[in-house]
């Protein structure tokens, strides 16, 4: 029986395994012993904001770890109290190895600060690695220059001044635009948020 790499507060997602429906939850591992259960935050699917589902009793889950996904069938045992969840441990699970840094397009509001200057723009590329950014003026910037940036990622999770280095920088001056290119460089707590919504689009990429 496959070990699986389950960590506390690990995000794991987790689809109803009968039903042909685009709707997954997102919930997080609370505890586990292997061969015989894992304990979960209670898994909802939000179908709109004002309707929510509950995953059913067959259920597909997925989890990542260090660029690897883990994808196994399973059912809920049970529920416990505080809202949690209790599922069979797996006895066949699939692993994949994904690619590493595929830039997924997007289009964020953004806030960034270069020099202590203050600009807006737009996220049009995101990666676990770095981003591409579109300012809406002529930034005066260079290569290695620290920058800091605050955006909204489609899953919701806020990103607060995540810290990188500037890594390319191409100016449009017909439109006055300017285009960086960005390393993230941290702090964890704000990385952890891009490499959750990376992750996620990622999976569904390779399965296409």
């Amino acid at each position: 029986m496959k070990r699986l790499p389950l960590q506390i507060e690990q995000e794991i997602f987790i689809k109803p395994l009968a039903e042909k429906t685009p709707h997954k939850a997102k919930s997080r591992v609370i505890g586990a012993r292997h061969g015989d259960f894992i304990i979960i935050e209670e898994p909802v699917i939000k179908i709109s904001d004002h309707l929510v589902a509950l995953v059913g009793i067959s259920v597909s889950c997925w989890l990542f770890h260090e660029g690897t996904v883990y994808k196994f069938d399973t059912v809920v045992k049970g529920t416990l109290p505080e809202r949690l969840t209790l599922l069979e441990y797996p006895s066949k699970v699939d692993i994949e190895q994904l690619r590493k840094f595929i830039r997924i397009q997007v289009n964020l509001e953004a806030e960034f600060r270069i020099r202590n200057a203050v600009y807006k723009g737009s996220v049009v590329d995101i990666s676990e690695g770095g981003c591409q950014l579109h300012g809406d003026s002529i930034i005066i910037a260079a290569k290695n220059d620290a920058i800091k940036i605050s955006f909204l990622l489609p899953d919701d999770q806020y990103v607060d001044n995540i810290e990188g280095i500037i890594r390319n920088i191409e100016y449009d001056r017909m439109r006055m635009k300017t285009r960086i290119g960005v390393q993230f460089k941290g702090p964890e707590s704000e990385l952890k948020k891009v490499v959750s919504f990376c992750q996620f689009c990622q999976y569904f990429k390779i399965r296409e």
